[in-house]
């Protein structure tokens, strides 16, 4: 149970200036007693990044992505500090940001997200935070005919593959425009199908989207060793080796956790959490999203942590029972996709061509989608 103090102030940190982070805001301000809680956020930066639709900006796509913290902190009535958290003080209840604040708490939600950084290297990487110039650059070399061969590399390790994904398939769609001829495309995954995390039906629709498409798919493979005209791939079922020569790679980023001070964490550096996404051994201190173990790392799912934090900060507690929901821009017509996640892994699926969820926005959160979507409506209006 929470040990509020003696006065009306309820207070909460959340550690995170991402969707999981903003998400928290949103539903903690939702609850009955949500204006009676003191918050405040603590963010390395000035923006909100709507990440899932970076993807589209190497094709000529630009669409609003960000959204000022500021705003959204003075409109949620919440205090925005500047700063990254830094570690933890379970006994006196303090967060530490990394230039010395401490910042006292009755309940503290990390939501800091993972590091990215580069999985292979001589590759392009694409972290989807507004760094698409690189990947910009091979489009416009499939144009004009310089590039006849490009690989998409899911690196081994926890991410959300998703956007590689739609990489490929708005590639192959942007290269049917331009009539590119005797154009290769490979997507290399450790995943044994495509889109694991949608097993059934909805992996099933994609690997029939890739082959459609042209792209060959190299599943249960990891790729490593490229060195600017072929690519080492090696089979996780048999350890065979090959190459296979490639104009050019472009691969996610790996994670690792943000090993913050004073928390429970895995070898890797993320956060070691329960079914509640309460932190072990710590008193009302939660984390959630890509900080996290839990082996989904997709933003939807984030949402969904922090709707059952918020309520658990608010006196309701259940254990989170996750739903894997993801729009797969392919160039055309989206798809889709649903899952049932259990432990972690999707273990059935659906897909539909029409958005089963409102408003339909790629990423499917309760509070976070509609809050976002009225700030557009207001812009434009």
């Amino acid at each position: 149970m929470l040990k509020w103090p003696t006065s009306s102030s309820r207070r909460v940190v959340i550690a995170g200036g991402g969707v999981a982070a903003v998400e928290t805001l949103l539903a903690l301000r939702a609850l009955p007693r949500g204006a009676t809680f003191d918050v405040t956020v603590i963010a390395p930066g000035d923006e909100l990044v709507y990440k899932p639709l970076a993807v589209t900006e190497p094709f000529g796509q630009a669409p609003e992505r960000r959204y000022r913290l500021d705003e959204i902190c003075d409109d949620l009535d919440a205090t925005l500090v500047r700063g990254l958290l830094r570690g933890v003080d379970g006994g006196r209840r303090v967060a530490q940001t990394a230039d010395g604040r401490a910042l006292p708490y009755d309940a503290l939600v990390v939501a800091t997200g993972a590091i990215s950084h580069e999985a292979l290297p001589g590759a392009v990487t694409f972290f989807g935070g507004g760094e698409s110039d690189d990947f910009s650059w091979i489009v416009r070399e499939l144009e004009t005919g310089i590039t006849r061969s490009i690989a998409f590399v899911v690196p081994t390790g926890g991410c959300w593959p998703l956007p590689l994904y739609e990489l490929a398939l708005m590639t192959a769609e942007r290269a049917a425009e331009v009539a590119a001829v005797d154009l290769a495309l490979t997507l290399v995954t450790p995943e044994e199908e495509p889109l694991a995390a949608f097993h059934g039906a909805g992996s099933d629709a994609v690997g029939q989207l890739l082959a459609d498409a042209g792209i060959t798919f190299a599943g249960a493979t990891r790729a490593h060793d490229y060195d600017g005209r072929t690519l080492a791939l090696s089979s996780l079922e048999t350890e065979d080796d090959r190459r296979i020569a490639i104009d050019r790679v472009v691969a996610l980023p790996a994670l690792r956790g943000p090993a913050i001070e004073g928390l429970p964490l895995d070898r890797s550096g993320f956060v070691r959490v329960d079914n509640h996404c309460a932190v072990r051994g710590l008193d009302d201190v939660y984390a959630i999203g890509d900080a996290t173990t839990f082996p989904l790392k997709q933003g939807g799912v984030a949402t969904q942590q922090a709707d059952a934090v918020a309520a658990a900060i608010g006196g309701r507690s259940a254990e989170l029972r996750p739903h894997l929901r993801a729009m797969l821009l392919t160039g055309g017509e989206p798809l889709y996709l649903s899952a049932t996640v259990v432990g972690g892994v999707g273990v059935s699926s659906s897909v539909s061509h029409s958005c089963p969820w409102w408003p339909p926005h790629k990423i499917a959160a309760r509070h976070l989608a509609p809050y976002l979507a009225d700030r557009q409506a207001a812009a434009v209006a």
